[in-house]
């Protein structure tokens, strides 16, 4: 470990890791370790461990949708990397105020995409790495001591070149046709609840939102009258859809895992009609 940064200041800048490294192996806790002997007054906070195995498009989709909820200045550790040890670069990304490091594999697609002004290094400088690199764990030996480093004052300008590209994912938008919005599932969350890539944004913008009753849902075989407010708005054992906490179109099954019984899966396509 090197002791090349500025001595730590008391400010706690939050460090937020998301891995899909889960709990059931020492992965998560040894970058914790590095970044608490780089930074011991960090302030380490777990986003999420659990993102389904490689999934880059989830890791970019929780990213922005999380983003807003932490201080200006945050640092952000995104280690989802399937390609670890390959020639893709280790990158920190610049925007929104805070920084996100991980692997330039289109994690910060949904960070960067549109008008969104930002800025990014490629890390270059082993001054802030650990001093014997793995070459399977760079969430460990390159991306924990970055974030520590940084979050000790380094700037971003020292860990080195500037990129003026990033690897970017295909993010699959949803489709407006007429009386008819086709999306698809994008993800099963813990309950069982299916999100899809139809934002409240996207709705209000047609102004669908402001008659919510007369929008047909329809996913596989089954078709659902009405957007809810709220998974008691529904019936027990009745399929229900609602704008979700992360202003998507969710599809639920109250007091019960919609994605089991509905038999849903990630990528199925939903269509929603205006029926009135």
């Amino acid at each position: 470990m090197t002791h090349n940064a500025p001595t730590p200041s008391n400010i706690r800048t939050p460090i937020v890791l998301m891995t899909d490294f889960g709990d059931e192996d020492p992965y998560l806790g040894q970058m914790k370790g590095v970044i608490s002997g780089i930074a011991p007054n960090a302030n380490i906070i777990d986003l999420c461990n659990n993102v389904p195995k490689h999934n880059i498009f989830i890791a970019s989709s929780f990213l922005k949708s999380s983003v807003r909820f932490f201080p200006k200045g945050s640092i952000f550790v995104v280690v989802v990397d399937p390609q670890v040890g390959t020639d893709r670069k280790p990158i920190i990304v610049k925007a929104y105020d805070r920084y996100y490091i991980g692997p330039d594999n289109g994690f910060a697609t949904e960070i960067v995409e549109g008008n969104v002004r930002w800025e990014a290094v490629q890390i270059h400088n082993p001054k802030y790495m650990l001093l014997d690199v793995s070459a399977t764990f760079h969430g460990r030996d390159i991306f924990a001591p970055v974030a520590a480093h940084m979050a000790n004052g380094v700037q971003l300008n020292s860990f080195g070149p500037k990129l003026e590209t990033l690897t970017r994912l295909i993010i699959k938008k949803p489709d407006h046709k007429g009386d008819t919005v086709t999306g698809i599932i994008t993800h099963i969350d813990h309950f069982g609840n299916a999100w899809t890539n139809i934002t409240k944004e996207f709705l209000e913008r047609l102004g669908w939102l402001e008659d919510s009753k007369g929008i047909l849902t329809t996913v596989s075989t089954i078709r659902i009258r009405g957007i809810r407010r709220t998974y008691q708005d529904g019936e027990s054992g009745k399929p229900m859809v609602l704008i979700n906490s992360l202003n998507l179109l969710e599809i639920a099954l109250p007091g019960d895992s919609a994605s089991e019984k509905m038999r849903l899966m990630e990528g199925a396509q939903v269509e929603i009609r205006r029926i009135i």
